[in-house]
């Protein structure tokens, strides 16, 4: 009696059940709020090759590296930048001088780590989960603001001219993250939504 009731449901409503179901999986993914803040002297068309930021690691950070640390997630945001950045034009590099550098940063609860002045200096970035130590400088870029002062949850994506280790280019998203349970596709979107939205338009000449 089951089957004969399943079976004479008309296929429409389970295609409007099945739409129901997608909607409510996707409701958590930002494809919507991202923000971005640019140096406007800079033609982002001439950039076509990038590499990572090399972040400095101060000692001690609540026991190293942060509570909430893991490679895996460090790999799959890295991984997702440098996708959404090839399809843009432009080609990861290891071995040679690039055009580009990335750095993120995660702003996350603090309240956990140990208390304590690591005297920053000016151009330093700080992220929270990994203690990361950016020293690169943020003067052309308007609305700078340190990751402590976003909301925790929000990743923040940075593009830094080598040459003048400058901070060029910003985009951010309060995607609620929480780096203990996060899946390779939300991160994906996540990173996609910021990216989307580089390079900035109308495009600034030097």
């Amino acid at each position: 009696m089951k089957r004969d009731k399943i079976d004479s449901t008309p296929p429409g409503l389970f295609c409007l059940l099945l739409l129901l179901l997608a909607l409510s999986g996707c409701a958590r993914l930002p494809l919507a709020d991202v923000q971005y803040t640019y140096d406007h002297g800079i033609n982002f068309r001439k950039f076509r090759t990038f590499s990572w930021y090399k972040a400095e690691v101060p000692t001690p950070v609540a026991g190293g590296a942060g509570p909430q640390f893991t490679t895996l997630i460090d790999d799959r945001v890295k991984r997702a930048v440098a996708s959404e950045l090839v399809k843009q034009g432009l080609t990861l590099v290891f071995d040679e001088e690039p055009d580009l550098l990335v750095a993120y940063d995660i702003a996350v609860d603090t309240a956990q780590l140990v208390a304590q002045d690591y005297n920053l200096a000016p151009g330093y970035g700080y992220a929270y989960w990994y203690g990361y130590r950016y020293r690169y400088s943020y003067t052309g870029v308007p609305n700078y603001r340190s990751i402590e002062k976003y909301d925790i949850g929000t990743l923040v994506v940075d593009l830094i001219d080598p040459d003048t280790n400058q901070l060029i280019w910003r985009g951010w998203l309060d995607a609620d993250i929480n780096p203990t349970a996060l899946d390779d596709s939300y991160i994906s979107v996540i990173v996609a939504s910021i990216m989307s939205q580089f390079p900035p338009t109308p495009d600034a000449t030097r």
